[in-house]
């Protein structure tokens, strides 16, 4: 944002002869730097009253965030991008075998459970079934002898523990083999069978498409993840930019009106500059004078406290309304009072800065 710096204006006595000088003020352009993200003040680099130059960093916000964001950012368009090219190539040999097989075995699975159980299956578990109750009573009668010769003392504890965790163990044992011999008996549900269906379906479907490679629109769809992830990289980027506040050009800092730890709302104007090179004197001329100041007329400056005094200008602009002095005259008599604005440009290279007194006359023709 940028505005004229208002300053205080000297106007000299009225008159209409040629010569006669004209008092004004130096005034410069004012810069309102800021920041579109805003955030916390980490930095304040500029110094007030020092020249720096465009480009120059004046304060610095707090970015880490940004950063990490950025970084995971990174991240997904290095994964999608190797998602695309994946789908370019397709899978291995061993990828697609891979999948044929898990349909193979899907199938498989779904059909010992549609055909049920066989005799022989059954027979087997009730036969293991059996073994294990044998093999239960048999551990349970030696734990019995056991503990009554334990109560005697004739063998350790060691011993009686052991024979115990056997028997605890076949008893264990028994109870799954007991279970499996019922479901097996009880033939396979309705609902296991239908599951069993659903993931062959599955399988078969993912061997399908390994056999027949990738689609155009899944190729499509990735690299369009690819493009959305690498704008918000530039968006980021952006942002990162934001964090840091340049002077526009070759500026004069006026003032800065931030510290390290400050808040700044986003589009906060956090530092004033005066630009060097946008720099004129403002003067003054009564209404009846104002056809000898024309756009472009030649101008003598001196500049009070300059290193050159005396330097050549030119009427850059005329202000299209006119103004009274003072502001509530309205009598006839004042109207001599009544002014035009006049923007005096510089030669280049006069070393004159804002605020500074200046009177301007014409130069002689």
């Amino acid at each position: 944002m940028r505005s004229v710096l208002p300053l205080l204006l000297l106007l000299g006595a009225c008159g209409a002869h040629d010569g006669q000088w004209r008092h004004g003020v130096v005034e410069s352009r004012r810069v309102e730097a800021g920041s579109k993200a805003g955030g916390r003040v980490i930095e304040v680099l500029a110094v007030e009253g020092s020249i720096v130059e465009a480009g120059t960093v004046l304060l610095r916000f707090d970015s880490e965030e940004l950063r990490t964001q950025r970084d995971l950012i990174q991240s997904r368009i290095s994964e999608a991008e190797a998602r695309v090219l994946q789908l370019r190539r397709g899978l291995r040999p061993e990828e697609v075998e891979q999948a044929a097989a898990a349909a193979r075995q899907a199938r498989s699975q779904w059909e010992a459970l549609k055909n049920g159980p066989r005799r022989e299956e059954i027979e087997q578990a009730r036969a293991e079934l059996r073994s294990i109750e044998a093999d239960l009573r048999n551990a349970e009668a030696q734990r019995s002898r056991i503990e009554a010769l334990f109560r005697s003392g004739d063998v350790s504890r060691q011993v009686f523990d052991d024979v115990a965790a056997r028997a605890d163990a076949l008893r264990e044992r028994r109870g799954s083999l007991s279970q499996r011999v019922a479901l097996l008996e009880a033939g396979t549900r309705r609902e296991d069978v239908a599951a069993a269906e659903q993931r062959m379906i599955q399988a078969e479907k993912a061997a399908a498409v390994a056999r027949a490679g990738s689609r155009i629109e899944e190729v499509a769809q990735a690299e369009a993840r690819v493009a959305q992830a690498r704008a918000e990289l530039a968006r980021s980027g952006v942002q990162l930019t934001e964090a840091e506040v340049k002077a526009p050009s070759r500026c004069r800092v006026e003032a800065i009106g931030v510290r390290p730890g400050d808040l700044v709302a986003p589009g906060r104007p956090v530092v004033t500059l005066l630009e060097e090179d946008q720099t004129w004197v403002r003067v003054y001329v009564p209404e009846p004078e104002l056809g000898a100041w024309p756009v472009g007329a030649a101008v003598e400056v001196k500049i009070e406290g300059a290193a050159t005094p005396s330097v050549n200008g030119e009427v850059e602009q005329v202000a299209a309304q006119a103004e009274f002095l003072p502001r509530n005259v309205q009598t006839r008599e004042d109207r001599t009072h009544q002014v035009f604005g006049l923007k005096v440009r510089l030669d280049t290279g006069a070393q004159v800065r804002s605020g500074m007194a200046a009177s301007v006359r014409l130069r002689a023709k």
